[in-house]
């Protein structure tokens, strides 16, 4: 039986994008440039048969002695303290290494669940946000991450979330931080808010959803066209800290040096992070991992 030309035309409309190799060839130069050890080795593990061990073991030098995690690995927060939401952070990259196991990983897990069993920075309904930390002030951070006192006091429920959901899978049952952890999991459950790679408030139902604006479809025209990571030239720059001032008066920037390189780091780090979307819902045009390249 023929179709008909309308017919066609609306199988061509429900093929998936895919990212081709030419594309990742590309992508891979930029990341190569750009990227910080961490993110470079991550690239490595995730598409080029690299190590895992190499690559928890970088993730290990950002954890502190109190079992938390802190300098820098948010590319946008130069704080080497540890927060619950740098530890979200830590999470996501933790997760890329699956059920791998290892004495490293095991030495982070046990000292995350340390640190969130101390209590810091917990309220009565979970963690506080990235706004909650005093010390972020003392470092170079973006906006989002100025102190806020109103902040301090209120648990965000993303990042209480995202640290409940990890002491449920590792923590011990009898231990008090899983208790308080059952309880902050059933009070957010009806919530949709999450953290994914680092964004608040994802949805993560949106990225097969055809009518989303953040669908995977759209994750790879973004990657189609990343040619350069985009630095704000210093004209769109200033009239950007116009408008959003820094609270410590005009002699302070938002955008210093730090924050450049923070860009470049974050720009690498969004390039990993989407080939690994389209990588796990099989949107790339060409087979993983991939060896033997110059």
């Amino acid at each position: 039986m023929e179709h008909t030309q309308g017919e066609r035309e609306g199988e061509e409309v429900n093929i998936l994008k895919k990212l081709s190799l030419d594309d990742f060839m590309r992508l891979r130069k930029l990341v190569h440039r750009s990227a910080r050890p961490l993110d470079f080795i991550r690239w490595n593990y995730l598409f080029e048969n690299g190590s895992c061990e190499d690559f928890l073991s970088v993730l290990s030098s950002y954890q502190n002695e109190d079992g938390g995690f802190g300098y820098n690995i948010e590319c946008n927060n130069w704080n080497p303290n540890s927060s619950p939401y740098t530890v979200c952070i830590a999470l996501d990259y933790l997760d890329t290494a699956g059920d791998y196991d290892s004495s490293i990983k095991n030495k982070m897990v046990k000292g995350i669940i340390q640190y969130l069993a101390s209590g810091a920075f917990m309220t009565e309904n979970g963690w506080v946000g990235m706004q909650g930390i005093p010390s972020n002030n003392d470092f170079s951070h973006l906006p989002w991450f100025h102190y806020d006192p109103k902040k301090a006091a209120q648990a965000d429920i993303g990042v209480t979330k995202r640290l409940s959901d990890f002491i449920l899978k590792y923590a011990d049952e009898g231990s008090d931080i899983y208790q308080k952890a059952l309880f902050l999991q059933a009070r957010y459950k009806p919530c949709g808010q999450i953290l994914l790679n680092g964004f608040p408030d994802v949805d993560p139902a949106s990225l097969v959803d055809p009518a989303s604006s953040d669908n995977l479809d759209t994750v790879v025209d973004t990657l189609r066209n990343t040619h350069e990571i985009h630095i704000m030239p210093e004209k769109e720059l200033k009239a950007w800290e116009r408008k959003n001032p820094h609270p410590d008066g005009r002699r302070r920037r938002w955008g210093g040096a730090e924050q450049a390189i923070g860009n470049y780091y974050w720009g690498a780090h969004g390039i990993t992070s989407n080939l690994d979307l389209l990588r796990k819902f099989d949107r790339l045009d060409f087979q993983m991992p991939i060896e033997n390249l110059v």
